[in-house]
């Protein structure tokens, strides 16, 4: 039964972010809100409209509160499946964490959208997005790492966030790119969530899923439409709290600890974007908030490639390096070390066909 309704979750949710990106795709192109290219770190040649963003929040969230007003409408008429009424009280329960979830994305989305039309400084935004982990984290949204220590679990859940955020935000930087890691990404997820019976979590993951393929089907190399700030903080900020509320460790089946890491594994390439431009940042002696073409995908069509071909490129090791994280749950502590060995070589390879490149430059 609930393998009928993820299908169903995540068909809904893409018709929904296509129908509703389409219109904001012609309504951003009517009045004018648009990015425009430039040489500093944009690789698009023509305008293209914006709005892409706030139509995947307004998607993602009209599909939830529909089918939650739906569920409670008409829970005795007999129309709901008993699968889904069986779960109402653990619906009930977690409502504090999905109001803090689509109250602080909303502001995000705000944040995103003013962004877009006259650009903030990177630390207003950090500060913003600190405010928005501070409140999902009080609201229960919370890393705890086996520990009750509560400023811990406050620095590892304001981090993450902030880092995860981040990281999609600047993975914004070629067609397709981020939306598509993003997708890979939460469908590995799913997987998790959905095989250990986390039905909550896999509904919210199968409904921003199918949200994000809505829009991927515009946003894929050559976009027609982009995301914008608000699109990618979004994507980003709403994957960061729904890993934390997904449990990766089950002390009934796991034969080790190491399942918590399946979040850093899954997230690999996003984070080492992140990280490794950065740190060209950092040695080229600029801040490291300043716009450039250093991301990996541009580092990729530096070595040869297309610009679709660097995206594919990247999902495809994106989804690799995700895929081995699913075996963590089952491993004895060799095996998940070989998973994470596994997961460093290839980013090493990366990194040395990089270095090849300049070598011969």
């Amino acid at each position: 039964m609930w393998k009928i309704i993820y299908i169903y979750i995540f068909t809904f949710g893409l018709i929904a972010s296509y129908l509703i990106v389409r219109i904001l795709k012609y309504a951003a192109a009517k009045i004018g809100f648009v990015d425009r290219p430039d040489s500093k770190r944009k690789i698009h040649t023509k305008a293209v409209p914006l709005l892409g963003g706030l139509g995947m929040y307004l998607a993602f969230t009209f599909t939830i509160l529909a089918h939650l007003a739906a569920i409670y409408k008409i829970r005795g008429s007999g129309i709901i499946p008993e699968a889904i009424l069986t779960q109402l009280s653990g619906i009930n329960s977690i409502m504090p964490q999905l109001i803090a979830i689509l109250a602080t994305t909303f502001l995000l989305v705000c944040l995103g959208l003013i962004d877009d039309i006259k650009p903030l400084k990177a630390e207003t935004k950090l500060l913003f997005q600190f405010v928005m982990a501070v409140i999902v984290f009080c609201g229960g949204i919370r890393i705890t790492f086996f520990t009750n220590n509560i400023l811990i679990s406050a620095v590892l859940t304001i981090v993450w966030i902030l880092a995860i955020t981040n990281a999609f935000n600047l993975m914004d930087n070629m067609d397709g790119l981020s939306c598509g890691s993003a997708f890979i990404s939460a469908f590995i997820f799913f997987l998790v969530a959905s095989t250990t019976g986390q039905l909550f979590v896999s509904s919210i993951l199968a409904c921003f899923g199918g949200i994000l393929l809505g829009f991927l089907i515009f946003n894929f190399p050559p976009a027609k439409v982009f995301m914008g700030d608000a699109g990618s903080m979004f994507i980003g900020y709403t994957l960061s709290l729904l890993t934390i509320i997904n449990t990766y460790y089950k002390p009934e089946t796991s034969r080790t600890l190491t399942p918590v890491i399946m979040p850093l594994i899954i997230l690999a390439i996003p984070i080492f974007d992140m990280i490794s431009v950065m740190f060209i940042r950092y040695k080229s002696g600029v801040s490291i908030f300043t716009a450039d073409k250093n991301h990996l995908s541009h580092r990729l069509v530096y070595l040869g490639m297309s610009q679709k071909q660097a995206v594919l490129f990247i999902y495809l090791v994106n989804f690799c390096i995700a895929l081995s994280a699913l075996l963590l749950g089952s491993l004895s502590i060799y095996g998940c070390l070989i998973v994470l060995l596994q997961a460093l070589g290839i980013l090493t390879i990366i990194i040395l066909l990089e270095r090849v490149k300049k070598c011969r430059s």
